[in-house]
């Protein structure tokens, strides 16, 4: 069930911020996930603008160490948040899948259950919360109209409508 509104600061207390997301990074997938961020070197310039108009908005990430875009993309996105921590997120991740049950997609446990109140479809999904709980963007798997994800989500972000 997809809400209208979501609760941030319920959001943050089941979710983990930046510190807490790279701490649990496990195992091989893991390790390429924090390789993937230890490499990744952000636009200085673009993540600056980037932090500006994420002023007063909540990113909520939901990914998973074995999926190959959340390494890329999650590696990337943390290390601009550990760059600018002016940008609010929350991370969901240990998200799976559930192949045996065609009424179902993700696994809740161990998948966490705020993937249905998101009605999560791909991993990574960047989600735009206003400081209402608005959802007013979204990025899902990759870049789609620009070439870096900053750059995409500074576009969201400008480009958003009200």
């Amino acid at each position: 069930m997809t809400l209208e509104k979501h609760d941030i600061a319920k959001l943050k207390k089941a979710g983990l911020n930046v510190d807490e997301m790279l701490a649990k990074l496990d195992g091989k997938h893991g390790e390429l996930l924090r390789e993937n961020y230890e490499k990744f070197v952000p636009n200085d310039e673009v993540i600056a603008k980037l932090a500006e108009k994420a002023n007063g908005n909540t990113f909520v990430v939901f990914s998973a160490d074995w999926c190959k875009d959340c390494k890329k993309n999650v590696a990337e996105f943390a290390k601009i948040v550990k760059k600018k921590p002016s940008i609010n997120v929350i991370f969901f991740k240990g998200i799976k899948s559930a192949p045996l049950d065609p009424d179902v997609r993700w696994r809740i446990p161990p998948s966490p259950p705020e993937v249905d109140e998101f009605d999560l479809r791909k991993i990574p999904t960047f989600y735009i919360l206003n400081s209402s709980g608005e959802q007013i963007g979204e990025m899902i798997e990759n870049p789609k109209s620009k070439p870096t994800l900053a750059e995409e989500l500074l576009f969201i972000l400008e480009n958003l409508q009200g």
